[in-house]
């Protein structure tokens, strides 16, 4: 079990361990110079872009918002920020009136961001009136989609009066509950909407009991009306009442609290702080169990209004009143503040200072590793050694020891005081105790913490737990033992060149080519045997845990790394491979030692492209700390000296090295003047474009790139003629063919930032390119080259303008296979070109402003003509203005309707639109002769009668806000009310569906649905209805039906009930003796069974243990009933708003069909292709004129292609004939007319047809 533990943790901390210990480095003899060619380039700044990743410390304090006259990208930031952290009974600040101005602006201009502020405007009357108003101006036709419709609605509904109903609903279900009070937040919203609806509610809890929570709840309720309508006596009289159930130490907590959350929350009065303090020393209010109790008042205010007061506490002569100060002070303000953390040490050297109710020494202990202080020391190693006990549930119970494990982590991890104590908590093993075990219980926190000190007093404390504590905790001492320089440098660096050739042993064992960069990750491969616990470590095992923890460090002392540069001077004639290994190793290490070494490296033409790189990102440091060795490059090599330019950073010395004649140290200036962007003598460069020197020209090109001015891109593309080469960022500048460079470094980002500081380290934007957007890219460059007519095309996010001789067309993509297309008049036409001129598209830069850790869709605008173009790339959250223009200008274009076509028709012969009418989605296609029919949907039809249906439950709350129960008569209405909308809906599931004749390819009128096929299921009066899929338990005229209430032979109008139950899918044998049939129960529930038609008996399929399944065809030539295993995925729910979409899923697997005998149950699996047979559904394949053939079509969901072909039910075989790519359709969406050679099939509401071949 020790060893599960060991995995785990060692995993976990891979996964905190930096990037760049993955990613590849340059081999010593590449040209570094080449490799920084290929490396991304970072693009133009932007004023736009926002810089998300602040180290300030108050980059996001609640207390301290942007000033009204910040910029909008700062005030914009903060306010999301206020709004997605926005919690009940949490500070959440308002803005000033003048910032709420400002972002009702913003708002207004793009509502699609109303959603991520709705929290952070306040809840004034103003803000009210405004969120109403963009709710009512984008309702479903408007910018807000459906979700974030519901957010404006539920934010509405607990914030106004427009949906008191809605809200009454919610609240009606209000009532006392074992631990607190359902519906509390409705019940308080309506009381401020709507006091009439509210009150006998409030009522209703009133009667409830006096010792319930409900008691408090309804005298918060007219607390707060009182206070809305300045009842003053009235306000007095409740306030007392709830005063007085926080101060009664009989009543139960839940109550307590809760009359403590309306004093705290609502509007401050007089002598209330004064009324809190006097509280803290109430002991029954300190340990409140999960209630936040006496914390509340400290979590609504702003984050430094009662630090004083509670350090002042600290210093009281009671234990409890010191507690509930030191768990106010770790509830919400910031445990590393250092004033704090150092008046509550004492509790760290005795832990009777202060009387713990949750884990607020350990929030302590873990506070500390953030912060330094000396002081702390003392406390740091008395906790270290301090033992505790806990239950041992049973030695050898594998169970109970991760139980034990479990309870270690969490007490290592948590920070917050505001959860209930260890003692309320629910064991994770609910066995009894036998006996109680010693443990220390803040050690492994302790050892961190002691590490964050750095003081060599914690040294002897930290050797002496190494062999005390589990292998998996051992490399954190290590680690805290090197920070405290525990270790001398010859100590650590035996250890460092011991684990080097250990590591590399262990690599050459897995072959892998792995870097010695990387060597460290080996030692989580290394098996030798660990010192047990309680056995002091072997020196081997101790060098191979200070080697690997040194090898991933980034902060070493200056002493070690000036002893390992000397050590790798010392090995490079000695040991060539060892020392090229440390040189790889100190490239994570910041020290002033390693800095020169690169210098030097560079200097004779030694330096890895990663070290390069690492000297480029920390060029202004450098030459302020460091100048001399900088300035010193300009001795070395002739690359050397194009490289000192660089980190110079002096247009003078550009201007001169692009005046002399060697092409090394040109190559170098450019190559590295493209990672920093810069300023070099453009006419120089492109110059250098046209050398006869492919290095160099190499180079010049790619600065010309990443320079990216008019002039600049006009050199390029004047050496691509007649290529459509698309210049721009997009997060980066990638080189042609290496979307993810071989070199991608740590520096890489930190490079970024130098150069434009909203590249903020970590965002992760210029890794890769995306493969997709470069697909789309050559498909346009394609088309421009190959069509003579088309002169140039505008193409963003799946709109195209398209420019020909004597046209414009506007088309947009429909889907994956479809685009609509229409004329562009010169009006629309000129406002396009308005809208770019205006905003001077071509000097727009990458728009890169997307929150760390959200996600924004990147897209581009791309301007190409034969001879070139160029893209604008947005990733951003809100839309740029520019963009968001577009995209209504696009949308606005988007009302005239276009006309349907389908992209493969560019690509295959014969592909035609036999019917794609806007109101009528086509379902299914027969034809017979001449004699063309198809199921269609009437849009029209369905939309209204789904409003009729909404309409009929109106009334009810929004389905996006959960439906009240009634706690107080035990009785659910949410299910009844479901239930009745779903009878209604399969009641008028059939309105608008049709069968329709199609003539010249358009609708000639209804028609009977064909035979053989029951796509409209038999409406005949029975009270058992029919299926679709009924064809498969029809035998003569007699048919088996089933529902809910039982499976029932139906036969010349009579039915006969045969079983009660739930029963579906039956599928009867042509004898008429067995159907196999789903059944479901309560007590058995899900299985496949065998009902005898002629005894009733019923018997269940063996080995149905794991997987549901659905009996789906009867194979004829096997006598065996095909099952086919339920998709989880199959019933999830349907947008009513999207649009009909009958494309189809993919098939089952082999792997997840059975087939079933009848007559004996036996099962066995298929050998063969089946998957035709599973798609049967209201019609069975269509025969071709041979025996034992049919038409079947096979859909590749992954590939997004469909193989039509015959398929053969004696072998089981399939012979594929045509293949449709870019469409996915199955047997059911296709009718071959054979005759014809002809293939009519649906796809997506539309129907097509195209030549079958030969």
């Amino acid at each position: 079990m020790k060893r599960l533990y060991t995995a785990i943790a060692l995993c976990s901390a891979l996964l905190l361990i930096e990037a760049a210990i993955f990613l590849p480095h340059t081999a010593a003899k590449e040209d570094p110079i080449a490799a920084l060619l290929r490396l991304p380039a970072p693009p133009p700044p932007n004023p736009y872009n926002r810089s998300f990743n602040s180290n300030a410390s108050d980059a996001f304090d609640k207390g301290n918002p942007p000033k009204d006259d910040a910029p909008t990208s700062e005030l914009l930031d903060y306010w999301a920020k206020i709004n997605s952290s926005y919690q009940n009974l949490r500070y959440n600040p308002d803005p000033s009136d003048k910032v709420l101005d400002r972002l009702i602006g913003e708002i207004e201009r793009n509502p699609k961001l109303l959603p991520d502020y709705i929290n952070a405007l306040g809840k004034s009357e103003r803000t009210v009136e405004f969120i109403k108003r963009i709710s009512d101006a984008e309702g479903t036709t408007g910018a807000l989609d459906k979700e974030q419709r519901s957010t404006v609605k539920q934010w509405l509904t607990y914030n106004s009066s427009y949906f008191s109903n809605d809200l009454y609903r919610l609240a009606s279900g209000v009532g006392n509950t074992d631990t607190y009070v359902t519906g509390h937040d409705e019940l308080l919203a309506l009381v401020r909407a709507d006091w009439e609806k509210a009150k006998p509610l409030v009522d209703r809890l009133r009667s409830s009991g006096s010792g319930k929570a409900g008691r408090a709840l309804a005298a918060w309720a007219e607390y707060r009306h009182a206070l809305d309508t300045d009842s003053m006596g009235d306000t007095e009289h409740f306030r007392d009442e709830l005063k007085s159930i926080v101060e009664d130490k009989t009543l139960g907590a839940p109550m307590r609290d809760l009359a403590m959350d309306a004093l705290v929350s609502e509007k401050e009065w007089a002598s209330r702080d004064e009324w809190y303090m006097s509280l803290l020393g109430d002991e029954t209010l300190a340990d409140m169990g999960g209630y936040t109790g006496l914390t509340t008042l400290i979590l609504i205010s702003p984050p430094d209004r009662y630090i004083e007061k509670m350090i002042e506490l600290l210093k009281s002569d009671n234990p409890i009143v010191r507690a509930a100060a030191v768990k106010n002070l770790l509830s919400s303000i910031d445990k590393a503040h250092p004033e704090i953390l150092k008046a509550m040490l004492p509790w760290l050297e005795d832990k009777n200072w202060a009387k713990e109710s949750g884990d607020e020494r350990q929030a302590i202990v873990l506070a500390l590793r953030q912060v330094k202080l000396p002081e702390s020391v003392t406390g740091l190693l008395k906790v270290l050694d301090e033992r505790g006990k806990r239950p041992d549930y049973s030695v050898n119970s594998m169970e109970n020891t991760a139980a034990n494990a479990a309870n270690t982590a969490a007490n290592a991890t948590r920070t917050s005081t505001n959860t209930a104590p260890a003692a309320n908590r629910p064991a994770v093993n609910a066995k009894k105790p036998v006996t109680e075990e010693a443990y220390f219980p803040y050690r492994i926190s302790a050892i961190g913490s002691l590490g964050t000190q750095a003081d060599s007093r914690a040294v002897p404390a930290l050797r002496r737990v190494m062999s005390d504590v589990e292998a998996y905790e051992r490399p954190a001492v290590v680690e805290a033992i090197l920070a405290c320089k525990g270790y001398t440098v010859a100590e650590q660096i035996d250890a460092l060149e011991y684990s080097v050739k250990r590591f590399s042993s262990l690599a050459a064992e897995s072959n892998s080519n792995t870097d010695t960069s990387e060597l460290y990750i080996y030692s989580y491969s290394d098996n030798r045997p660990q010192a047990a616990v309680g056995q002091p470590m072997s020196a081997d095992e101790l060098k191979t845990r200070i080697g690997g923890q040194l090898m991933m460090s980034g902060i070493v002392s200056d002493e070690l790394a000036a002893a390992v540069v000397e050590r790798i001077a010392f090995l490079e004639s000695r040991d060539p491979k060892m020392a090229e290994s440390l040189r790889s190793i100190v490239l994570r290490w910041q020290n002033a030692a390693i800095n020169m070494m690169l210098l030097s490296d560079v200097k004779r033409d030694r330096a890895p492209a990663n070290g390069m790189l690492r000297l480029l990102a920390g060029r202004a440091t450098l030459r302020e700390k460091q100048p001399s060795d900088v300035f010193d490059l300009r001795t070395g090599s002739p690359a050397s000296v194009g490289f000192a330019a660089c980190m110079i950073e002096d247009s003078a010395e550009y201007q001169a090295i692009f005046e002399g004649e060697n092409a090394d140290t040109k190559t170098a200036l450019l190559a590295c003047g493209r990672l920093i962007r810069a300023p070099l003598p453009l006419v120089k460069v492109i110059e250098l474009t046209h050398s006869g020197d492919k290095r160099i020209s190499i180079a010049a090109e790619r600065y010309l790139e990443s320079e990216d001015s008019p002039q600049a891109r006009a050199a390029v593309l004047a050496l691509h003629p007649n290529e459509a080469k698309i210049l721009g960022a997009t997060t980066a500048f990638f080189v042609d063919q290496q979307a993810e460079s071989e070199l991608v470094s740590t520096y890489l980002d930190a490079l970024f930032a130098s150069v434009d500081s909203t590249f903020a380290a970590g965002r992760g934007f210029f890794t890769s390119d995306d493969s997709t957007r470069k697909d789309a890219e050559d498909a346009l460059v394609k088309e421009v080259k190959t069509d003579a007519d088309l002169l140039g095309v505008y193409a963003y996010d799946g709109n195209f303008v398209r420019i020909y001789k004597d046209k414009v067309t506007f088309s947009w993509d429909y889907d994956k296979s479809r685009y609509r297309e229409r004329p562009l008049n010169a009006t629309e036409f000129d406002e396009l070109k308005a809208l770019l001129i205006e905003n001077r598209v071509d000097e727009l830069t990458p728009f890169l402003s997307c929150p760390t850790n959200e996600y924004c869709p990147g897209k581009e605008l791309v301007m190409l003509g034969r001879n070139g173009g160029r893209r604008v790339f947005v990733v951003a959250t809100p839309l740029p203005p520019f963009f968001a223009a577009l995209e209504k200008l696009f949308t606005q274009l988007k009302e005239t309707p276009g006309a349907i076509k389908y992209s493969l028709s560019k690509d295959v012969a014969g592909l035609e639109i036999v019917l794609a009418d806007e109101n009528l989605h086509v379902e299914t296609v027969w034809k017979q002769g001449d004699d063309l029919r198809v199921a269609v949907t009437d849009r029209v039809t369905r939309k209204r009668v789904k409003a009729e249906i909404d309409k009929t439950f109106d009334e009810l709350p929004d389905a996006d806000i959960a439906p009240p129960t009634d706690i107080t008569e035990g009785k659910d209405e949410s299910e009844s009310i479901y239930e009745k909308r779903l009878k209604l809906e399969a009641k008028r599931a059939l309105e608008g569906v049709s069968w329709r004749k199609i003539v010249g390819g358009a609708d000639a009128g209804s028609v009977d649905q064909p035979a053989g096929i029951e796509f409209v299921p038999v409406r005949d009066g029975s009270a058992v209805e029919a299926t679709t899929s009924q064809w498969k338990a029809r035998v003569g005229d007699t048919e088996i039906r089933t529902d809910p209430e039982g499976l029932f032979k139906v036969s010349r109008g009579k039915h006969t009930r045969i079983r009660q139950g739930w029963y579906s899918d039956a599928i009867v044998t042509p004898n008429g003796q067995w159907a196999v049939a789903y059944s479901y129960s309560e007590e058995k529930g899900q299985m496949i069974v065998r009902v005898n038609l002629i005894s009733g008996r019923e018997f269940p399929i063996e080995g149905q243990e794991y997987f549901a399944y659905t009996p789906m065809a009867y194979v004829t030539t096997l006598n065996r009933v095909l099952l086919v295993q339920q998709n989880e995925h199959e019933d999830e729910g349907y947008d009513d708003e999207a649009e009909l979409d009958d494309a189809v899923g993919e098939d089952p697997g082999s792997d997840q069909l059975l087939l079933v005998d009848p007559l004996t149950g036996s099962t066995q699996p298929v050998s063969g292709e089946f998957r035709p047979l599973a798609q049967q559904t209201y019609r069975p394949l269509q025969k071709t004129l041979k025996p034992n053939e049919f038409w079947a079509a096979i859909p590749d969901i992954d590939k997004n292609e469909t193989i039509v072909g015959i398929y053969e039910t004696k072998t089981f075989g399939f012979r594929a004939i045509l293949r449709v790519p870019k469409m996915t359709f199955n047997s059911m969406n296709m009718w071959v007319d054979e005759p014809e050679k002809t293939i009519y099939f649906v796809y997506r509401g539309h129907l097509l047809r195209m030549p079958l071949g030969k």
